[in-house]
């Protein structure tokens, strides 16, 4: 199945959940004046389990930590926020973890964020297996202080971060 496909699978299979899930992480993450508290500044957010498309035995667990800006560089007074989101599966009757397809993790980011965001979307360090599968998938998305998407900012330093584009 193409990244498409599976999009739009994973959109008409799971609409509800994933607008709770992407209402909830793209949230302001602090509220206003404790910026440089770096404890208010985090949460997390977990969907799942949901059963994979790619692999009627096995269920991924997308989970969501969003951090202000500030807790990722030396810069405190920096606004805005990250969303970190990681993917892992496990077997359904086992709990054992399953190797992911990176289309399918990709594709549920994209049925997450939308496709007008995905363009901001971020692959952390996470290479894939030559046969194109991960154990777990992560990526980050950084938005300013009006929860818009933009660029990795300059002050965030993390060399293992690729555009979804980037192989």
């Amino acid at each position: 199945m193409t990244l498409n496909e599976l999009t739009t699978r994973i959109q008409v299979q799971h609409n509800q959940g994933l607008s709770v899930f992407r209402k909830d992480i793209t949230s302001a993450p602090y509220k206003a004046g404790t910026a440089t508290s770096l404890n208010a500044d985090r949460r997390s957010v977990r969907m799942g389990p949901v059963q994979s498309v790619e692999d009627g035995n096995a269920n991924l667990t997308i989970v969501a930590d969003v951090e202000g800006l500030a807790w990722f560089t030396a810069d405190k007074g920096l606004l805005g926020s990250c969303i970190t989101m990681s993917i892992a599966g496990h077997r359904r009757n086992t709990g054992t973890r399953v190797h992911l397809p990176l289309v399918e993790c990709d594709a549920w980011i994209e049925a997450i964020l939308g496709g007008s965001w995905i363009a901001n979307v971020y692959r952390m360090g996470n290479k894939a297996k030559p046969d194109g599968r991960l154990d777990i998938a992560s990526y980050r998305l950084f938005l300013d202080e009006h929860r818009n998407p933009v660029p990795k900012p300059q002050a965030v330093v993390d060399m293992t971060l690729r555009s979804l584009d980037e192989s």
